[in-house]
């Protein structure tokens, strides 16, 4: 009995708690990738017409604070009547390459009242294991938008993220460090 219980119970226990250790409290050991302003801007351009190859307007942009603001403020600059939102969702631990990242938490979001029947577009930097944009779709649906699009610098997400109007799909992680992190 004590041997099934070993290896029927303990043993997946202890590897549940090991990838719960590594996913939400570990410092991850990617490659560094540092992207140049002319990268972002380029992604920045495929991304727009991308927007503009949609069958409706946009007409709110939301970004997710703070990695996408960036992006936001790009696409913004070349939208026409356009108003903008903000999420703000916190999941890394540090503001350096490589550092921890918690469990997303929602701290707010401004201008809602140009979300409510509108057809947003959630911007963000980086979408990877999906948590940060999930959260942040959860949050603008209780708004009550017409409908929401997802636009992102770098997709690493191969799964349910690959409609996500996207600068650049990635193969493999790395540790993307953008020009206004340096």
């Amino acid at each position: 009995k004590c041997k099934n219980y070993i290896s029927d119970i303990l043993v997946p226990l202890l590897c549940a708690i090991l990838y719960i250790r590594e996913v939400f409290f570990m410092k991850s050991n990617y490659e560094i990738q540092n992207v140049t302003w002319d990268q972002i801007e380029k992604l920045s351009s495929k991304i727009l017409n991308q927007i503009n190859d949609l069958d409706e307007k946009i007409d709110t942009l939301v970004p997710v604070f703070r990695g996408g603001t960036p992006l936001a403020m790009l696409l913004a600059a070349n939208m026409e009547n356009v108003s903008t939102a903000c999420i703000h969702i916190k999941r890394s631990k540090e503001n350096i390459p490589n550092s921890e990242f918690g469990i997303p938490t929602h701290k707010g979001t401004t201008n809602s009242k140009v979300i409510t029947g509108k057809n947003i577009l959630l911007v963000e930097d980086i979408i990877d294991n999906g948590e940060t944009i999930e959260l942040a779709i959860k949050e603008a649906e209780k708004l009550k938008p017409n409908r929401i699009y997802i636009a992102t610098l770098f997709n690493f997400n191969k799964g349910k993220y690959s409609n996500v109007i996207t600068g650049e799909k990635m193969e493999s992680h790395c540790w993307i460090v953008f020009p206004w992190e340096r």
